[in-house]
């Protein structure tokens, strides 16, 4: 018999220690660090997480902004919980996958259903067709308008199953439509959920607005995308090119430019999600793997089953007693079978589905991370370029130079200000809005785990007893059969 310790209705007892927050320690690599400014305080003055990080961060001569991984309590974590949570004033729901058209040009459309109490909407219940396009349309916007946040991810977006259909003609399986449906359901529900996007006015069109309205929003989202925000890269890589003007302008003798800010936490969550992805990876594959062994099992199982009713039928004439135990026995592997396969089934719901879809959110995590990234090397390229325009100018004026030429140098020096300021707030946004995005990750996953680790465990407790059940309904049957009596044999032999 089992402990009744592992029994299903015990687990979240072995779990609870899931609900307590990593232990943190204090960060003791090198000599101490100057206290941090106040521009740069406000980003929290402990690590990112307690983590083994493979290489040390460089030597900087500025202490870089730290993040605090526990930034929410447990009753905010409890509140965050669950990345695919719906919010209560903005529920949406995807469903009726419809094919359009025939061919190369043939395409899904879904309906996307919302029921709100937001002000901002027309209405408090209304319904448009969207097809895949229109999802990737809205993931990217919210990508390009939220730098630092981490957008929810979508599934594939070209599909082999899509790929088929178009050229064979042959619709895609009711199995992959539901995936698909849900999966597009997540990322509008999560999105929903999110504190921020879920304000964003590309999402409420996205939402509300008829197919004319929609394509129309594209366009002016098109035109204006430059006037919006200039990206993070182009940014950097103009402030680059003033930079390096404004030394080659300069004497042989020229400072070096000042030592450049390095943001530490963000290192830390860089090696942090690539090891969490590579982790993750290898227990997706190894998840798929059992998974397909019980798929395997219940194949051979359906087999043996089979083949015991046969031997059965052959004995049914010579030993009848012998012919119904196996005859029952055959009956009973091949229902275990289907309980095998039903293990399988759900197992890859519950487990391997999920491992996927985490795969998927954390190369969104990377994403975000990288805007940071960007965002501090505009920055520090900013505050470069400023420090060569003034050195210039300083040059200029102690030589006695030309008015109108100082005059110029000023306003460069001017200019180059303004852009290091807009720099500086840029950062300093994008290194919030992750540090935040982080910390809401940490508390999603956590419960995310507790309960998907819970579920699987469940499922294999329960199909183990279940089978057991089996086996021991069968034993008295196999025991029951008379090793004495025979058939009677035919007549002339």
């Amino acid at each position: 018999m089992m402990n009744s310790s592992l029994q299903p209705d015990h687990l979240d007892d072995h779990l609870d220690d899931l609900d307590d927050p990593p232990r943190t320690q204090q960060d003791t690599r090198g000599a101490a660090q100057p206290p941090p400014s106040s521009s740069e305080a406000e980003f929290g003055a402990q690590s990112f997480q307690d983590l083994d990080i493979s290489s040390p961060p460089p030597a900087v001569s500025q202490p870089a902004p730290r993040f605090d991984s526990k930034a929410k309590d447990a009753a905010s974590a409890r509140v965050a919980v669950g990345s695919s949570s719906a919010s209560p004033d903005l529920l949406v729901t995807v469903s009726n996958p419809s094919k359009q058209g025939e061919g190369l040009s043939s395409y899904f459309t879904y309906e996307v259903l919302t029921k709100t109490s937001l002000p901002q909407y027309k209405l408090n219940q209304f319904g448009v067709s969207r097809r895949f396009r229109d999802f990737d349309w809205l993931h990217t916007q919210l990508g390009l308008k939220y730098p630092g946040a981490i957008v929810p991810p979508l599934p594939e977006k070209h599909s082999a199953q899509v790929s088929t259909m178009r050229m064979s003609g042959v619709g895609c399986s009711a199995e992959w439509l539901e995936d698909r449906r849900s999966q597009l359901q997540r990322f509008l529900q999560r999105v929903a959920a999110h504190p921020q996007l879920r304000a964003a006015p590309d999402l409420q069109t996205f939402l509300e607005a008829s197919d004319d309205v929609l394509d129309s929003w594209k366009e002016s989202s098109k035109s204006s995308k430059q006037a919006y925000m200039p990206s993070l890269g182009d940014m950097k890589q103009g402030l680059l090119s003033s930079y390096t003007r404004s030394l080659s302008m300069l004497s042989t003798d020229t400072p070096p430019a000042p030592a450049a800010v390095a943001d530490v936490a963000c290192q830390q969550m860089s090696n942090y999600t690539t090891a969490l992805e590579t982790e993750l990876s290898s227990v997706h594959k190894h998840s798929k793997r059992f998974i397909e062994r019980h798929r395997a099992l219940a194949s051979s199982m359906s087999g043996f089953g089979l083949s015991l009713t046969k031997l059965a039928s052959c004995e049914s004439e010579i030993n009848p007693s012998l012919a119904k135990g196996l005859s029952t026995m055959g009956l009973s592997i091949d229902r275990m079978s289907a309980l095998y396969e039903e293990q399988a089934l759900k197992g890859a719901a519950a487990f391997e589905d999920p491992m996927k879809e985490y795969l998927r959110l954390i190369s969104q995590c990377k994403h975000a991370i990288a805007a940071r990234e960007a965002a501090l090397k505009a920055y520090n390229c900013a505050a470069a370029a400023l420090a060569a325009k003034r050195d210039r100018l300083e040059k200029a004026r102690a030589a006695g130079g030309k008015e109108d030429k100082v005059a110029g140098l000023s306003r460069e020096a001017q200019e180059a200000e303004e852009l290091y300021s807009v720099a500086k707030r840029a950062y300093e946004q994008v290194a919030a809005r992750v540090d935040g995005e982080m910390a809401r990750f940490q508390c999603e996953k956590l419960a995310d785990f507790k309960h998907i680790v819970t579920n699987f465990v469940t499922l294999q407790l329960e199909t183990s007893e279940r089978i057991q059940s089996a086996w021991r309904d069968l034993l008295p049957h196999i025991e029951s059969i008379d090793e004495q009596k025979r058939a009677a044999p035919a007549e002339g032999s």
